[in-house]
């Protein structure tokens, strides 16, 4: 029972970490880095909706889009495009770390696996990784979500007119996204053994305990 409610929980969540997801790409990947070199935000588009300058239906043409003016180089645009994917990378690694440097838990209570709201969120922030292997996969002849989606990729092609050599992006990309799949994994597994042991030594304490307080109060042998 514990565990279809885990699967609920984080099935109604991942479309809104999908939508804050996106919001963050476009906001502080483009927009913020895109504003440090001069530009400024013109519009911004968040699933079909424009929400900046004025808040209307749109159309759907992917996921998100933001439009910047007055960039005042091209090294700066070309950082501004490769900024949103690689802002949602960098939350991914902080989210994953602070998985591993400590357990979540509330103090004074057991820890029990998927609980503490600090803890779910960095579960779901550790999946934005996601979102940069996902725009790496025009350059092998797929879509961004394999069957649909753009065939633009935006960090890659930044990445090239910056310097990158396209087949190092690539790799670096790969490589990247399975550390951090496997360590998201193996962070979210090492936690639930770790609170199941803690569990059963907390039960053999309190057996011990309880066995203990037993044996003090018993009757005393009659003479």
């Amino acid at each position: 029972m514990r565990s279809i409610r885990a699967i609920l929980k984080y099935g109604l969540l991942l479309p809104v970490c999908q939508v804050v997801g996106t919001a963050w790409h476009e906001l502080i990947g483009h927009g913020l880095v895109g504003a440090a070199f001069g530009g400024r935000i013109v519009w911004i588009k968040l699933l079909g909706f424009r929400v900046w300058p004025h808040f209307y239906w749109d159309g759907w043409e992917g996921y998100g889009a933001i439009d910047l003016a007055g960039i005042t180089s091209r090294t700066g645009e070309r950082l501004m495009e490769l900024g949103g994917s690689a802002s949602t990378w960098l939350v991914s690694v902080a989210a994953i770390g602070l998985l591993w440097l400590r357990r979540w838990r509330r103090p004074g209570r057991v820890h029990r696996p998927g609980r503490g709201w600090p803890r779910v969120i960095l579960i779901l922030l550790g999946l934005w990784w996601i979102d940069l292997f996902t725009y790496t996969l025009p350059t092998w002849g797929l879509r961004r979500s394999i069957l649909w989606g753009g065939t633009k990729s935006e960090p890659y092609e930044a990445a090239i007119a910056l310097g990158v050599p396209g087949w190092l992006f690539q790799a670096f990309v790969v490589v990247s996204s399975i550390a951090l799949a496997t360590a998201w994994v193996v962070g979210i597994v090492r936690d639930r053994s770790k609170s199941a042991l803690q569990i059963s030594n907390n039960s053999s304490k309190s057996e011990n305990a309880g066995a203990g307080s037993s044996e003090a109060t018993g009757s005393e042998p009659r003479a």
